[in-house]
């Protein structure tokens, strides 16, 4: 049994959350990319029923919950799915995605690539694919931005750029090299902006802001295949505010 469920089997639990255990225990891997109304009908119960369940774990709610298990499931590898649950595992995802987004962290980074401050995006390997998009459809859009894609660049960037400058960095891993960098632009007093898909990135109490999406960091045989659509769909909702924003100052 994977920790999380052993963890419930040792709490106090009321004949729903027993119920609700029972149903994690015995459907896993389908249960882990659930949304919340399908699983309050598919167990009769309600859905604040669940979330307190969650939340006597110590977690933040269902979304934090199947997080944890899809981790704990991935760790004791059993993360097999039939051919048909890609798809609901993927739709699953995306969805999950669009609901832990903060709006109004999103409003603030629109308004800062749309400020006319100087902009820098960087992103490296398969970030830099993302990183690429963003910074080119700012650019059509006339609002300027420069592509940095060497960490090198990006480490002699942070001790030249003006006080101004706005540093939009994505890395899917968070990775604690970066640091640095991040911890420059803190005692600095620069705008930093950090896309990741680790909660616990050591980066993120170094930057402005944060956005940590759901894209699950795996590797097969030493090739990074973290999709990123979860990046792609954060820049794209940035990209039509950013729209939103052009159209009111012309009008």
């Amino acid at each position: 049994m994977i920790p999380l469920f052993e963890h419930a089997r040792q709490l106090e639990l009321t004949q729903a959350e027993e119920e609700i255990l029972d149903y994690f225990i015995r459907h896993p891997k389908s249960a882990s990319y659930m949304s919340l109304q399908e699983l309050s009908r598919q167990l009769y119960t309600s859905g604040a029923t669940i979330v307190r369940f969650c939340q006597k774990l110590g977690l933040g709610g269902f979304n934090d919950f199947k997080y944890q298990l899809r981790r704990e499931l991935q760790e004791a590898r059993q993360t097999v799915f039939q051919s048909d649950d890609y798809i609901k595992r993927s739709i699953a995802l995306f969805k999950d995605n669009l609901v832990s987004m903060d709006l109004d962290s999103l409003e603030q980074i629109a308004a800062l690539l749309t400020s006319k401050r100087p902009l820098y995006i960087y992103g490296g390997n398969l970030s830099s694919l993302p990183a690429h998009y963003l910074q080119m459809v700012l650019n059509s859009l006339d609002y300027p931005s420069i592509l940095v894609e060497w960490e090198r660049l990006l480490g002699a960037l942070v001790n030249t750029v003006g006080d101004d400058a706005v540093l939009l960095i994505l890395s899917a891993h968070g990775n604690d090299r970066y640091l640095p960098t991040f911890q420059t632009a803190m005692e600095r007093g620069l705008t930093t902006i950090l896309f990741t898909c680790e909660p616990d990135s050591p980066l993120i109490p170094y930057s402005t802001i944060a956005v940590c999406t759901n894209d699950v960091n795996r590797e097969y045989r030493g090739v990074d295949v973290n999709t990123r659509i979860g990046f792609f769909t954060v820049i794209q909702i940035l990209i039509e505010m950013a729209v939103r924003n052009k159209e009111s100052a012309e009008t």
